[in-house]
């Protein structure tokens, strides 16, 4: 008889892992910046991150299909608080080592333990878009919570490189406490672990299911320009603006700022699965996208604070609703075999178009600041959504 499913134990250990992310939010870019470097150095470390997180992401999700959900997470762990370790540093090269050991555990990380809590809640009668709600809705709360802990330790730590030591700080004993927890909250059933199984196979597997569904080969690509869309955002609105700041004990309002938009996000979550009741879901995904990079090209006109956190507030709500809408999707045509695979891989998408978002960066502020690096973003983003709308609209055969 299988054990009963407690997603308390699951979602404590999620939102663990995305409080420690919320936590370094406001202070990503300011771990580079605050100890001397140029915006040069932070896209290179970005791009670190990014390479390393697409090199390990489909190869982590087919271990985790096969090896375990559980055993997956854990490494995620392990790596991430290694990496954070390394960001006390002022050194670029270990800070680079840092970025590249937190990619690791990104990598390993993602897809892995959320997997497990759907196939484990469903399999115990609960619905899926529920899981997927209740998933989401942790994730953003976390992350909000996070991110204010997050500026409110920035404006506690000193002027100069140890600026983000507080943050750091917090984030590694979150990191450490949630892999203490892990073994005491949940409870891999067997059936979840493919140990027989091959990589070669679990490739053709994967691309067996990818070839049968190609809403799902239009989903993973346009990960990508959500990936592109999320690292022009996230890796430098701080310094835009940081430079409107009168001095660094305002830096609480990057907090304050990052957490309010999670906290709009979740509405963005219940407005997602409100509308998936009465819409075609695959519609409400395409329009949020078109929408969202619009709002983007807004956003590079903004002229006053006010403005700004106007477009981007209403850029999280939107991507609130894809969120959830896009998740729902991607579950609902996912077989268990390679459920992991299939997220891991839209996880190397995203970072892919993380990494093209800084490859682009550090090409456009030789001749323009990160104004025109929107612009160019939000151009690139809506040539490739409507390249894609056809095969998003289309329905999957059923098997």
């Amino acid at each position: 008889m299988s054990k009963k499913f407690h997603p308390s134990s699951y979602l404590i250990l999620l939102g663990l892992s995305f409080f420690a992310l919320g936590l370094s939010i406001p202070a990503m870019s300011l771990i580079v910046v605050s100890k001397q470097y140029s915006l040069a150095h932070l896209s290179a470390a970005m791009v670190i991150y990014s390479v390393v997180v697409m090199l390990l992401e489909i190869p982590s999700g087919m271990f985790a299909d096969t090896q375990g959900r559980k055993r997956c997470f854990a490494l995620g762990l392990f790596f991430s608080s290694v990496g954070t370790a390394f960001l006390f540093s002022s050194s670029f090269p270990l800070l680079c080592i840092g970025f590249a050991f937190s990619g690791m555990g990104r990598a390993f990380g993602s897809g892995s333990l959320d997997a497990l809590f759907l196939e484990t809640g469903r399999d115990a009668g609960r619905k899926l878009g529920d899981l997927v709600f209740a998933m989401e809705i942790n994730a953003s709360l976390c992350l909000s919570i996070g991110s204010l802990v997050g500026g409110f330790l920035l404006s506690l730590g000193p002027a100069g490189p140890g600026l983000t030591f507080y943050v750091v700080g917090a984030r590694l004993a979150l990191l450490l406490l949630a892999f203490i927890l892990l073994p005491f909250l949940v409870v891999e059933p067997n059936k979840r672990m493919h140990q027989d199984a091959k990589p070669i196979g679990q490739t053709a597997l994967l691309f067996k299911t990818l070839r049968s569904h190609p809403f799902l080969v239009a989903y993973t690509v346009s990960v990508l320009l959500q990936g592109l869309l999320l690292a022009s955002l996230e890796s430098y609105w701080q310094p835009f603006l940081r430079d409107l700041f009168d001095s660094d004990s305002q830096l609480w309002i990057l907090g304050l700022i990052a957490g309010s938009i999670f906290a709009v996000s979740i509405l963005g979550s219940l407005a997602g699965k409100s509308l998936m009741h009465r819409m075609n879901p695959r519609r409400i995904y395409l329009f949020a996208f078109i929408a969202v990079f619009c709002m983007l090209a807004f956003l590079s006109f903004s002229a006053s604070i006010g403005f700004f956190l106007a477009w981007y507030i209403a850029i999280y709500l939107i991507l609130g609703i894809m969120s959830v809408v896009g998740v729902s999707l991607l579950n609902e045509e996912a077989d268990d075999s390679v459920r992991s695979s299939l997220s891991s891989l839209s996880s190397f998408f995203l970072q892919s178009g993380g990494l093209l978002a800084n490859l682009t960066a550090t090409l456009v502020f030789l001749v323009g600041g990160v104004s025109l690096f929107w612009k160019s973003v939000a151009l690139f983003g809506l040539l490739g959504i409507f390249a894609l709308a056809k095969p998003l609209l289309q329905r999957s055969p059923r098997s």
